[in-house]
């Protein structure tokens, strides 16, 4: 199994130009998130010479911009994908979606764990917080040959919290956690924290990014080592 950074982007200073959020493509059949910008978004599929019609399952990890701005792209190119969100999304994203529906697309809620094609699970809805107030997300979890790989959007209901959850339903080896860990606005004693329950936790690999801000990166970088991966856009993972 292969995981594409599609699009990833970690400078507020230049959001406007560059985008802000992420979109993984694992395999060539599933898109998790889809960016910020769908204009950046397609011209990364085109550099990167994906073939959206190949997509069955769109993830879409919360209802944010930064994750949900390119998924009209995608609907519009291949509307005959199973689009996988959280129950909680606001009528207004739904009802956008709902649009395609007559193109193909299917709309499926989930609230729990479910398996989506073999080996790929849904955590479905987990309830995190934003600005103080309620914001549900759901991660992916992937069984490889390697160990289990976690993936996050933005991890608002809190990457340990995600992680528990994802040990207590698999109660198998973590190999890597991946994406947005939503450390920037956190402090050192604070991301120190994290970063050392999840070296605890006997995982392998860590590849951090997006929210996860710069002091957090690099403090995984210091611990973790060569078991830390850097990605940018356009990058593979191999698992």
């Amino acid at each position: 199994m292969n995981i594409r950074i599609v699009a990833e982007a970690s400078d507020l200073s230049v959001k406007q130009s560059e985008g802000w959020g992420l979109s993984f493509l694992i395999d060539e059949d599933i898109l998790f998130d889809t960016f910020s910008d769908g204009l950046i978004l397609k011209k990364n599929i085109k550099k990167q010479e994906i073939d959206i019609m190949k997509l069955k399952y769109v993830v879409i990890s919360h209802d944010h911009w930064d994750h949900t701005g390119g998924l009209w792209h995608i609907l519009s190119k291949n509307p005959k994908v199973k689009v996988f969100i959280c129950p909680c999304f606001t009528e207004k994203t739904k009802e956008k979606m709902r649009k395609y529906t007559v193109m193909g697309t299917k709309i499926i809620e989930l609230q729990s764990f479910t398996e989506i094609k073999k080996d790929v699970f849904t955590t479905g809805e987990i309830m995190g917080n934003y600005s103080n107030k309620p914001l549900p997300e759901q991660s992916l979890a992937v069984k490889t040959q390697k160990g289990l790989v976690i993936i996050t959007g933005c991890a608002h209901p809190g990457i340990i919290n995600i992680i528990d959850k994802i040990k207590k339903q698999f109660n198998e080896n973590i190999y890597l956690v991946m994406g947005g860990f939503h450390l920037m606005d956190s402090n050192r004693e604070q991301i120190l924290e994290v970063v050392s329950k999840m070296k605890s936790y006997g995982i392998n690999k860590v590849a951090p990014m997006h929210c996860t801000g710069a002091e957090a990166v690099k403090m995984f970088k210091e611990e973790f080592r060569d078991g830390f991966i850097s990605v940018k856009t356009g990058s593979i993972i191999d698992c």
